[in-house]
């Protein structure tokens, strides 16, 4: 079940936030306790931080993430350690430091470098290594007593795939119906303005002269890449950068003239704010958003989760009598089991 530990402290590492992993070791200073599990606190900070870690992991639902299930959790771990020390299967240091190795050598980085970056988050090492301890410990337990019975049928693993392949066609379905995911014609466009001062006492008489230079232009023009060609020997004509507009929202009016006119020529003349415009359809394309892409697990990933999935339902069957051994007195009564 290693695989199940490269997936976790690879989401952890990326996040960062103060979480602590040792939550039934955590200080009671500060915060009040709400249970004591075999001499152990566990407090009302070690709740709201290990909720916060199952969120980041999403090993839980959200409706299902409440302080009474994280509470189980926490009290799980002691359980844990105890089974652990009972049939002498608590790892030793040297073995959680090669665990901590190998998981650093997965995610391309130094222990070191891995401890650093933990210890940014607030999780410092010794919470780190107990975290992994027992783990592992419990791990050992589970695989010792049923590795034999765990086995996978070449039949599961194919109805898994498929499985797995319709909810990615249905997820896909769903993505691609989404409007942001359809094609979108889009125009560039330049707009020829004509200044005309004065403002808003601009005259007719000045109007309808800059009018007649704009039509001019616009007869002469013939492309956006020449653009300035067309205003020879017209006087002040700016010209605006290239923009992009979706077709689709631009004005029906506007829209219509653009395509009577076709790529190359410009619409107008009409007034604008700072005189007479012309508007230039440089060009139109067909803009596809990228589509997302999946990557189907291999077999031996799929045989993996199946496995993975069998000793999950093992280590609940076994806790659910291991959690007997263990004594927890519940400080607040609404949180217990």
């Amino acid at each position: 079940m290693l695989f199940r530990l490269f997936r976790l402290f690879g989401a952890l590492v990326g996040v960062v936030i103060p979480l602590a992993l040792n939550a039934p070791h955590a200080s009671a200073e500060g915060a009040s306790v709400v249970a004591i599990a075999n001499d152990q606190p566990i407090t009302e900070l070690d709740i709201t931080q290990r909720m916060a870690l199952l969120r980041i992991l999403e090993s839980l639902p959200q409706g299902e993430l409440t302080r009474k299930r994280t509470l189980r959790i926490l009290v799980d771990d002691v359980v844990k350690m105890v089974e652990a020390n009972r049939l002498k299967m608590t790892p030793t240091d040297t073995e959680v430091t090669q665990r901590i190795s190998l998981l650093a050598t997965g995610m391309k980085t130094t222990p070191a470098d891995l401890l650093s970056r933990l210890a940014k988050q607030g999780i410092g090492e010794a919470a780190f290594r107990r975290y992994l301890s027992t783990q592992m410990g419990f791990d050992r337990i589970i695989v010792s007593k049923y590795q034999a019975d765990v086995t996978v049928q070449p039949a599961e693993v194919d109805r898994k795939t498929a499985e797995i392949q319709q909810n990615v066609d249905s997820r896909m379905g769903q993505i691609m119906k989404d409007p942001r995911m359809q094609s979108v014609v889009v125009y560039t466009l330049m707009e020829i303005t004509l200044p005309v001062e004065g403002g808003d006492a601009m005259t007719a008489e000045l109007l309808q002269a800059r009018a007649m230079e704009a039509a001019q232009v616009a007869r002469q023009f013939n492309g956006c890449a020449n653009a300035r060609a067309a205003a020879e020997g017209v006087f002040n004509v700016k010209f605006g950068k290239k923009i992009d507009a979706d077709a689709a929202k631009l004005p029906p009016p506007m829209k219509s003239a653009l395509d009577k006119a076709g790529v190359g020529k410009a619409i107008g003349p009409m007034r604008s704010k700072d005189g007479i415009q012309l508007v230039a359809y440089c060009g139109s394309r067909k803009v596809v958003p990228p589509q997302p892409k999946f990557e189907m697990p291999t077999r031996q990933q799929i045989q993996n989760l199946l496995i993975n999935q069998k000793y999950e339902t093992l280590q609940e069957q076994y806790l659910q009598t291991a959690r007997k051994s263990v004594y927890v007195e519940y400080r607040d009564p609404s949180l217990s089991q």
